[in-house]
């Protein structure tokens, strides 16, 4: 007691010498005011004192642009139970204390707690519990700051100035774009004490659970007595080259094993076993060890996952070489209630952010108020895996299901269905890497149903854009192979050139892509300068596909787009194309095109599968571009290699049109090759006989034993097929007369080989 006196007394006569006041704050009516609001108000000099006395305040304190110190007693008696005892609440109302414009500023031994700052205006999304801003010495010392939720900064958002971080707790604070912990933005010199040294622990955010450090700020030294873990990757702060850790200890010991969670679950329960499962996807995540070498697997039970039934934090932290296994695709929902998207991640060139997600459906995701998409944001670089996982029902104004840049991204099995706002999914290279890069992959995916935005602004719908760079040649390669993209819409207009937009997909900037047994049915626009599929400097390879029933132009090429059509249904043939920008696009009408009805089975399960009078039974080839590997199954389930040859469209025909029920297809007992005529000039067809279905592979080789061609890499059922070789290399050039053999593998085992000799 003695000591308070003394230390009170120091500070009034401290007060006296600068010229400046204190002012007591009590809740019981003897001091000078009864609330802090009221005693910041009442300071009108620099370096005043608001001195708090214990007791919970419910306020939304702002210093008004005032240097000034807000202290509780522990100012002048330095006991914790202080800090406990004096709370500023800010009641989920808003932030609970605001500095901004001060060229001092101290807050000193509170607990600050039930912050938020969620508006919709650009200033209401920073700090939760403290937005700290344009400060040229500001420290914030001895306080706990927890259980508070923005934004940008769900325990505390620094930005322009200096501030000084001195013995504090911020922990259990939600930042839901940046920063669960902490955000620093802009050009903001953060430091942290090396002597009084803070905690900083079980916070979490999309982007840098416990600190998030944007690309203007400075450089940070953390110091730091214990954070969540001893070693933070970019899911702990991120991101890796704007800091320099240095930490003492850590809260938890993460674990090194696959995970757990239910809806039921409890984040008590151990996680280890489906019988004592977590409840929240994102404690698992901090949880869950990075083992790159062995991955740890979160395992979701089946049910809704949302922030109303089951306390789940959308959007999800990126927690890298970990991926999210469901239990079915129908039955494990992820379920974002129109709030925000599922995920949302800013990596950088020096890191990959890394989705795996598998038997799942995303339903009902929501961009932010500011500048999103709806259910999977990326800025930068990522690797994004989908297999058997359903998008549904989200809204992006720039993206209505995914926006993503540089990567890797595989899809497979999967639907992406009536979501509304922008292109469907958006994957483009970001403009500010040096060597953007791009490699898109789809493979029974299916696009259906994605529609416009409500308003003018809100996008203008269509399915998905694939996209290289503008001015940089690069790697920009997609593959499309047995997707239906169907009933999608676009509204866009340029009345500036005069076309409307693209309803199905937008192939742009020096992107080669290769679109496979895919089928394009029922798009829609509001112009008929829009079209199915646009080519913007790319070269689009069509090859097995069925494009047919669609609103405006099959094509629309700008510039010096490229499409070259193999074996494929094209609705009007080169008739119903549209030609911009400078009018050099070119269209390749090559073998085994078609012009008619494909006879979809429109009234079946399966709308664009094939009625057995259907032309495009056994029309398409094998003769595919090196690399492609058919998938085991097409869309309906069935063998996506049944017959002579494949089909066009994305569904295989399951019967055979030149027979009836007493002519069956007779299965083969061999496993054989052969082919004729042989020798041949320039062509020769290869009979196959399958006694076996797998994994097979055909090919032609030379007499060094070196690969000149790949005929066929893909599944297939038991039967007989025909493959057609026209003495072409994988780079479409014609070999050298000679000597060749075909060899067959089935499951990767040599079953045949058969000689063959071009004679020129």
């Amino acid at each position: 007691m003695k000591l308070k006196f003394i230390l009170l007394f120091v500070l009034i006569c401290v007060n006296s010498w600068l010229n400046t006041t204190t002012y007591y704050i009590k809740q019981d009516g003897t001091g000078d005011f009864t609330t802090i609001q009221e005693g910041i108000n009442a300071a009108a000099t620099y370096y005043d004192t608001i001195l708090v006395y214990p007791g919970i305040y419910y306020e939304n304190v702002d210093f008004l642009g005032r240097s000034l110190t807000l202290a509780s007693l522990y100012l002048i008696t330095p006991a914790d139970s202080l800090i406990d005892q004096t709370i500023i609440d800010g009641n989920q109302q808003f932030r609970c204390v605001t500095i901004d414009g001060c060229e001092y500023g101290t807050l000193d031994g509170f607990t600050i707690q039930n912050g938020i700052a969620c508006e919709e205006n650009t200033q209401g999304q920073y700090g939760g519990g403290v937005r700290a801003t344009n400060i040229m010495n500001g420290i914030i010392r001895n306080c706990k700051i927890k259980n508070n939720k923005a934004y940008v900064g769900g325990g505390l958002h620094v930005e322009l100035g200096t501030i000084l971080l001195e013995n504090n707790t911020i922990s259990n604070n939600w930042g839901v774009r940046f920063g669960g912990g902490i955000s620093v933005f802009m050009s903001m010199d953060l430091q942290f004490s090396e002597t009084e040294l803070n905690n900083i622990y079980f916070n979490y955010s999309s982007t840098g659970s416990d600190i998030s450090i944007a690309e203007p700020a400075q450089h940070v030294d953390i110091f730091v007595d214990t954070l969540t873990v001893a070693e933070p990757d970019y899911y702990y702060i991120n991101p890796s080259h704007k800091y320099t850790f240095h930490g003492l200890n850590a809260k938890i010991e993460q674990i090194d094993q696959d995970l757990y969670v239910a809806p039921y679950g409890d984040n008590n329960n151990s996680g280890l076993t489906p019988d004592e499962p977590l409840q929240s996807i994102n404690w698992a995540q901090t949880l869950i060890k990075r083992n790159d070498e062995n991955p740890n697997t979160i395992h979701l039970a089946s049910g809704v996952y949302s922030p109303s039934l089951n306390n789940q934090k959308f959007p999800l932290n990126i927690k890298q070489s970990v991926p999210i296994q469901g239990s079915n695709q129908n039955e494990t929902i992820l379920d974002a209630e129109d709030q925000t998207p599922f995920f949302f991640f800013h990596s950088h060139e020096d890191m990959f952010a890394y989705i795996s997600l598998t038997d799942i459906s995303l339903i009902n995701g929501n961009n932010f108020p500011v500048g999103s998409n709806g259910a999977i944001n990326i800025v930068y670089q990522a690797n994004i895996f989908l297999d058997n996982v359903t998008i549904s029902d989200c809204y992006g104004d720039f993206a209505s299901a995914i926006m993503a840049r540089d990567g890797y991204y595989h899809f497979k099995n999967s639907i992406i269905k009536n979501n509304n706002g922008g292109r469907a999914v958006y994957l483009r290279p970001n403009y500010v890497n040096q060597n953007p890069f791009l490699n898109v992959h789809f493979e029974n995916v299916i696009f259906n149903n994605n529609l416009p935005g409500a308003g003018n602004d809100d996008g203008s719908g269509g399915g998905p854009l694939i996209g290289g760079h503008v001015e940089i040649p690069g790697d920009y390669y997609a593959s499309l192979v047995n997707c239906v993209i169907s009933n999608n819409y676009s509204n866009f207009y340029d009345p500036i050139v005069g076309v409307g937009g693209t309803s199905g997909i937008y192939f742009g900037d020096n992107i080669v892509a290769d679109v496979i047994n895919c089928t394009f049915g029922d798009n829609t626009v509001d112009y008929s300068t829009g079209c199915v599929i646009s080519s913007n400097n790319s070269q689009l390879n069509l090859y097995n596909s069925i494009v047919y029933g669609n609103d405006g132009h099959s094509f629309n090429l700008w510039d010096d787009g490229e499409v070259n059509i193999h074996y494929s249904l094209i609705e009007d043939s080169t008739s119903n194309i549209g030609y911009f920008g400078n009018g050099n696009g070119i269209v390749n009408w090559l073998e085994g095109n078609l012009d008619e009805n494909p006879m979809f089975d429109s009234l079946g399960t399966n709308p664009f599968a094939l009625l057995e009078n259907s032309s495009c039974i056994n029309a398409g080839t094998l003769d595919l571009p090196a690399g492609i590997e058919l998938p085991e199954f097409d869309l309906a389930g069935n063998p996506r290699i049944y017959g002579e040859t494949i089909e066009m469209g994305a569904y295989e025909f399951q019967g055979d049109p030149q027979s009836n029920d007493e002519n069956e297809i007779i299965i083969p007992e061999v496993t054989q090759i052969s082919n004729y005529p042989n020798p041949f000039n320039p062509t020769t067809t290869i009979k196959l006989d399958l006694a076996e279905s797998g994994k097979i592979e055909l090919a032609i080789y030379n007499i060094k034993g070196q690969k000149v061609k790949t005929l066929m890499d893909a599944y297939s059922s038991k039967g007989h097929f025909k493959i057609i070789w026209r003495g072409v290399d994988d780079k479409k050039k014609s070999v050298a007369s000679g000597q060749y053999f075909i060899k067959l593998k089935v499951n990767g085992k040599e079953k045949a080989v058969s000689k063959c000799v071009l004679l020129k």
